[in-house]
């Protein structure tokens, strides 16, 4: 029998899904979702971080990003100030309270991510990443 035509597409956006649907029942008790716990993560990792900046890491359109920090904002996870060193453009840091998610945000993803990838030994997990990066590549 013949695989289907859209057979590595399919498994791979159902497997996405699911993946996003566990990480967002995990994060709910810290008021995140999939869509934004990944911006703590990056705020975090170099700030202050220009708006720009992120819009290149997270790879999302600017206006997904000005909503997703807007929802961060009105949580209190993250503070948005003008650039001291170029009033045009803004800067992003977490706040305290943004600060002290890191680590449970941190242990949730590690959480899932032995969950998700319980029966691949390291070298298939390596493996897996190497393969999902050339697919990026070939996209880009």
């Amino acid at each position: 029998m013949a695989a289907e035509t859209d057979a590595l597409i399919s498994q791979l956006n159902i497997t996405a899904r699911r993946v996003q649907a566990y990480l967002d029942v995990k994060l709910k008790p810290l008021n995140l979702t999939v869509n934004n716990y990944y911006f703590i993560l990056k705020i975090n990792q170099d700030t202050p971080l220009t708006q720009d900046q992120l819009f290149k890491r997270i790879y999302l359109s600017p206006s997904n990003v000005t909503r997703r920090l807007t929802q961060l904002i009105d949580l209190g996870l993250v503070e948005k100030q003008r650039n001291p060193q170029d009033g045009r453009s803004w800067t992003v840091t977490l706040t305290v309270k943004g600060k002290a998610l890191v680590p449970q945000v941190e242990q949730i993803i590690a959480q899932v991510n032995a969950t998700a990838f319980n029966d691949l030994v390291t070298t298939q997990q390596e493996e897996l990443i190497t393969a999902l990066k050339l697919i990026d590549h070939n996209l880009a």
